[in-house]
């Protein structure tokens, strides 16, 4: 089993604030209770670390992200979304798309994932108690190539339920159990690692695979995104 990889505390960048319908005001406070740099100044050394106050206060939908191999973590702010799909989002127009915790796009981090899909039911989508959690599932992704369509992977997955542990995300303590998750397909296999509540079956971190070139990313549900 993958252990969880060490969450370095990044930088907390300014969020361009769009959803589909335009500009959202709320960022604007947002962006005041999270951002240390202020105004529209170079960037400085901020003077302290974002806390667990400030995401309190700005009361805005909020993940830290971590490609496997970078040395520090980024906060991204949730900017737009349409039907299930939350999309993430620093100022550097990094942006990663979230259905529940499961992600689904990618775009800025490196290598693109141009989207990603599961059957159903998946417990990173909608919670499920882990004692309910299906045997598995199949996810397929889609990446850039030379053909309108890009090039589909396919995996069947499998889960494998581990030991329970307690995690502290920013200042936070969750309870929960750890899930492995093996995936085998026709050009490779990876391995996924979930962190949920044992009850609720919430995901509040998890290691996911994006891609051959990509590798994994290490998201973290700070604030978990609670509008319909």
């Amino acid at each position: 089993m993958r252990y969880w990889l060490a969450g370095a505390v990044g930088a907390v960048f300014l969020l361009c604030g769009c959803t589909n319908e335009g500009v959202n005001p709320i960022f604007n406070a947002a962006v005041e209770e999270v951002n240390p740099f202020g105004g529209d100044e170079a960037p400085v050394e901020p003077q302290q670390q974002l806390t667990r106050a400030d995401v309190t206060r700005s009361d805005v939908a909020t993940i830290r992200a971590r490609l496997d191999g970078d040395e520090t973590a980024t906060y991204l702010l949730a900017a737009a979304k349409n039907g299930p799909y939350v999309t993430y989002s620093s100022a550097l127009r990094q942006t990663i798309t979230l259905v529940g915790s499961q992600v689904t796009e990618t775009r800025g981090l490196g290598y693109d994932l141009l989207s990603a899909a599961s059957s159903q039911p998946d417990p990173l989508t909608r919670p499920i108690p882990v004692a309910n959690w299906p045997a598995g599932v199949t996810r397929s992704y889609e990446f850039p190539a030379n053909s309108p369509k890009g090039r589909v992977e396919s995996f069947t997955c499998r889960f494998e339920v581990g030991s329970r542990k307690e995690i502290v995300i920013l200042g936070q303590r969750h309870s929960g159990i750890e899930v492995s998750e093996y995936c085998q397909g026709p050009t490779g296999s990876f391995e996924n690692l979930h962190f949920a509540d044992v009850s609720s079956g919430r995901v509040w971190r998890s290691l996911q695979w994006t891609g051959p070139r990509q590798g994994l990313v290490d998201v973290e549900i700070v604030l978990p995104y609670t509008g319909g």
